[in-house]
Formats: C-alpha cells, sequence, structure tokens
C-alpha cells in the first residue's frame, strides 16, 4: 500500500536555508521510492512555477500584513489547517509533515491524521530569563518557546536536525522520547571526489554564510583576521542584508583585510562561491546543525568553525576541519594561521570531510531517514 505525505513549508522557492532545502529534493521521493507519494503544500510559490512541479506542488495564497508578519508562524496555523483540509478531497495523505512544528499545532488538534512537526534550532528552547534583553525579538521567541512546548505535545512526532538538539529539547520541552527523532540535513554529493588543491590564492578568500551575521560570529571572525597582519586577506560575506554594510565595514581596522558583502544570493551562487574560495570561515556563537558548513565539505572546501551545538557532528569533532571556541578572535586568528600554513593537514581535512559527508549525509540517506521516522506513525 503506497504512504501519502502531505509536506507543508513556508520556504520552498527562494530556497535561502537548511529547511528550504530540504522542502525542495523531498520532492525526489517520488523518482525514488516506489511505495512512497509526496506532496508539497506551500505559500512560497509563483503561479507561474506550478506547471513544471506536474501537480506535486500545491500552492496557498497567503498574504501577510505587517502584524501577522510578525507572528507568522502562529498566523500560519490556520490558513494551513484549511488548506490541508480541502486538500483531502484531491490527495487523501496518510501523514503531514510541517517543516515548523508551531504552524502545524491547530492542524494536529483538529484533522484525524498523524501530524509531524519539525524544529530546526535551538534559538526559542534557548530564551530565558539569564539571556533577557528586552527586546521584541526576545519576547517573540518567549512565545516560540512556548509553543513548540505545546506542538511536542499535540503532534505525533518531532523531528530535530542533531544529536545536540535531541538532547537538549529533551532537557527543556521534555517530550516522550519515543517520539522525538533525529534527521540530520544532507547535502548533494558530486559522482566523484572534488580535486583537491592545497595551494591557496595570492590573497587569501574567506566565504562567511550566516543571514544572522551575530549569531554566526560574523564581528569575532573580523577581529580575528585583523590579528592577522602578515597576510593578505579578502572576506566575502553571504546573507546579512546590505543595509547592515556600513556597520559591518566598520568592524575591520586592518588595510590587509577586503571586505566584500555580497548579501543574500542564490543556492547555486552559493555553489560558485564555495568552489573559488580557500576557506569557510562561520564561527558561530550558536548552531543547531549548520548545513553550510555540510555543503563546503562536499565539495572539498576547507572549513574553519566553532565546537558549539550540533557543529561538532557535521566535522567529526575536529577530524574534517578546525574548530575553535565561539566568541574568541585570537584562538580563531591563530586556527586560521595554522591552517594557512599547513597545506598537508589542510588536504587530509578536505579528504576526511568529503568522505565524511558521502557516508553519512547525501540526499540519498537523508531521505531513507526520513521515510523510516514516518514509517512509525502510517496508519
Amino acid at each position: 500500500m503506497i504512504m501519502k505525505i502531505l509536506f507543508c513549508t513556508n520556504t520552498f522557492e527562494n530556497v535561502v536555508n537548511g529547511p528550504s532545502k530540504f522542502a525542495n529534493y523531498l520532492l525526489e521521493i517520488n523518482r525514488l521510492y516506489k511505495h512512497v507519494e509526496i506532496r508539497i503544500l506551500t505559500e512560497d510559490i509563483s503561479i507561474d512555477s506550478l506547471a513544471k512541479y506536474q501537480n506535486k506542488v500545491f500552492r496557498l495564497d497567503l498574504k501577510l500584513n505587517f502584524f501577522t508578519k510578525i507572528w507568522g508562524f502562529i498566523y500560519r496555523m490556520f490558513p494551513y489547517y484549511n488548506a490541508c483540509q480541502k486538500l483531502r478531497a484531491e490527495y487523501n495523505f496518510d501523514i503531514i509533515v510541517f517543516n515548523n512544528a508551531i504552524t502545524g499545532i491547530w492542524s494536529a488538534i483538529k484533522l484525524n491524521k498523524p501530524v509531524i512537526g519539525m524544529i530546526n534550532d535551538d534559538t526559542s528552547a534557548s530564551i530565558s530569563w539569564r539571556n533577557f534583553d528586552g527586546s521584541r525579538k526576545y519576547f517573540r521567541h518567549s512565545v516560540f518557546k512556548y509553543l513548540e512546548k505545546i506542538a511536542s505535545i499535540f503532534e505525533a512526532g518531532i523531528i530535530v536536525n542533531s544529536q545536540f538538539l535531541h538532547g537538549f529539547l529533551l532537557k527543556i520541552y521534555k517530550p516522550d522520547p519515543g517520539n522525538l527523532h533525529i534527521l540530520h540535513k544532507g547535502a548533494k554529493i558530486k559522482n566523484s571526489r572534488p580535486e583537491l588543491f592545497p595551494v591557496l590564492n595570492s590573497c587569501i578568500k574567506i566565504l562567511f554564510i550566516k543571514s544572522d551575521f551575530t549569531r554566526g560570529g560574523l564581528f569575532d571572525l573580523i577581529d580575528a583576521l585583523n590579528l592577522l597582519k602578515d597576510f593578505s586577506l579578502e572576506l566575502q560575506i553571504v546573507g546579512p542584508k546590505i543595509n547592515y554594510k556600513q556597520e559591518i565595514l566598520d568592524r575591520n581596522l586592518s588595510a590587509n583585510v577586503t571586505i566584500n558583502l555580497i548579501g543574500p544570493v542564490s543556492e547555486e551562487s552559493v555553489k560558485k562561491l564555495m568552489e573559488e574560495n580557500d576557506f569557510l570561515i562561520i564561527p558561530s556563537r550558536q548552531e543547531a546543525f549548520g548545513v553550510a558548513n555540510l555543503e563546503a565539505l562536499a565539495i572539498g572546501l576547507s572549513v574553519i568553525t566553532s565546537n558549539v551545538g550540533g557543529i561538532p557532528e557535521v566535522m567529526n569533532f575536529g577530524k574534517n576541519g578546525w574548530m575553535v571556541s565561539p566568541g574568541n578572535p585570537l584562538e580563531l586568528a591563530n586556527a586560521i594561521r595554522h591552517a594557512i600554513e599547513n597545506p598537508d593537514e589542510r588536504l587530509v581535512k578536505q579528504q576526511n570531510g568529503y568522505d565524511f559527508v558521502c557516508h553519512n549525509f547525501s540526499h540519498e540517506q537523508v531521505l531513507d531517514r526520513f521515510l523510516g521516522i514516518l514509517e512509525k506513525y502510517k496508519p
């Protein structure tokens, strides 16, 4: 009997982060598996794009105003529930999966179908009186923390993206351990091992990718580069909006460091940048998993990052690259210098990283694990 899955996601066509990338390659299930069908329900697709998906993607016409955009994941509960109800006549799904667990709460309460929610980071769960700052962001995530806990009660299962996040949510939300599942994100793997070059550009090119650049440790990276006076360095920054340009440029105090703020770009552009740079360096202060690190390893790019959250799971605890303590520019500068000056070690770590991703994080492996989780909830 065919298992029919409906996957609901607010990000799909505009591929900018791990959850949207995951949603995009889910449609491969229809090609690779005979016993499973999957359809996507999303607000993030243009009417003109629907035809190319051959009725495998449904569009939710959702218009957000200023207030509903701020509380979007809560507001979305109701239009996504209504759309799921209507779709049952056209596509009688067995299981619903929500890319954001909060959006799935109302469907879990009202629909007589198993609802699985995904929690993709630890931002809301980390909120406590210890990090109170009185900001609007703090209060938003305080509400989201409460709702994520509700989701872990009402939804049949919760999927998280790292062992770190699994352990953290068990501690904070205390769900039934049998209903909390780990599903690492995946990466596209080339058919053959990428050609690895130990020689660096004369002006060493460093790539940083993170829209939340404070969380990603961008200023720690700039401060570290300012300590490396004897190297010519170019830092290319992907993710932050251009209106942050002056704030970022003002942080650079060294003439040997050139900064190029690229801003948000497409997935194809990110891949091209990874192939052109010498290092990916994201010294995150907080990170549940770290998809960018994974993608860099998959193409053989040297990675320097921090040892927080789920990052060590991607980095194989230092075998695939270099990890430093978060918020420590001096330690980061020393790691960068060491990586530059030791080409043989760079090559070993590049090879380790590529092999590790191939053996553990290919898209096909992720899809197998995803369907293995859902099999437990099949009616």
